[in-house]
């Protein structure tokens, strides 16, 4: 009996350190979900390697309202943020309170996507990133995130988890794309552009700017920001003028965008107007807002 008691007592002691990372904010999410003040509608989303099985993305989103009366059941998420920092190895907060137009910001979904932070307009969110415990290569993530708005009455928002390969894996492995002409193809990455790869920006003029994913909204945004980004960092010579080239080609099939969403890039695409002399580039860009107004 004694050996049975010592037995249980030692497992006790052991479990906290078995505890998941993010065990905490799993909880508060749980009880915010299975709240009976809550209303929750959930979009849940995976995708797996077709041969071994893996999961490669996942992306679970929980939007909710409720009464300002459950106001804890936010702030025991934030709190749980705080229990569970040191295991992320990632940690961000941001406000738009007061802000007149939307703040986005980017998380990846496995497979190519993204999922938008900052969607609702004066919200609050934070999100923190943790490794994949199940992955010895240490190569995938969690994301938990947490968006909200406090009205007068009740409080509008929205909890996701994304599963993606972690930033630092994406920069070492490039993000490669395939352009086909007749029988010859050509692939290069994002980085070959952003480090200024002369003979990649010769060959991307040769074969015309390649066919982005516009499947998703999520997908559409990620491209423009990255291409938007890229910009900002040679708003003058061959790589601008690829990187406006890509950013019309993009307004030219933004069915998939709301117009909330237009009125964002808009708003960008102005700013990257402001930033070059060269006037076939700010053309591209007059045009390339008129199609979003379309």
């Amino acid at each position: 009996m004694k050996n049975r008691h010592f037995l249980v007592v030692c497992i006790m002691v052991m479990l906290p350190l078995a505890t998941p990372a993010q065990e905490n904010i799993k909880r508060a999410f749980d009880a915010l979900i299975n709240d009976s003040q809550a209303t929750v509608s959930a979009t849940h989303k995976m995708n797996k390697d077709p041969e071994s099985g893996v999961k490669e993305g996942q992306l679970d989103v929980y939007e909710f309202t409720l009464p300002i009366s459950s106001l804890s059941l936010v702030k025991n998420i934030e709190r749980a943020f705080d229990k569970d920092k040191d295991k992320a190895y990632s940690l961000n907060t941001a406000g738009t309170k007061g802000k007149k137009k939307y703040d986005y910001e980017s998380l990846a979904v496995g497979g190519g996507n993204a999922y938008q932070l900052g969607d609702i307009r004066g919200s609050r969110y934070i999100y923190a990133l943790f490794l994949d415990p199940d992955d010895e290569s240490k190569a995938h993530r969690y994301a938990y995130v947490l968006e909200w708005l406090e009205g007068s009455k009740e409080i509008e928002g929205k909890l996701a988890i994304t599963y993606a390969t972690t930033l630092k894996y994406r920069q070492h492995k490039g993000l490669r794309t395939v352009i086909t002409d007749g029988d010859t193809s050509l692939s290069f990455s994002l980085g070959d552009l952003e480090n200024g790869d002369l003979e990649k920006l010769g060959e991307l003029t040769h074969f015309g700017m390649s066919e982005v994913n516009v499947s998703s909204s999520e997908s559409w945004l990620m491209n423009f920001n990255n291409y938007k980004n890229f910009f900002l960092k040679k708003t003058e010579g061959a790589a601008a003028n690829v990187y406006a080239t890509q950013i019309y080609k993009l307004c030219k099939k933004a069915e998939c965008l709301e117009e909330a969403e237009k009125e964002l890039v808009v708003s960008e695409i102005q700013k990257l107007k402001a930033k070059t002399t060269d006037e076939f580039i700010q053309q591209l860009f007059d045009m390339s807002i008129n199609r979003l107004k379309k």
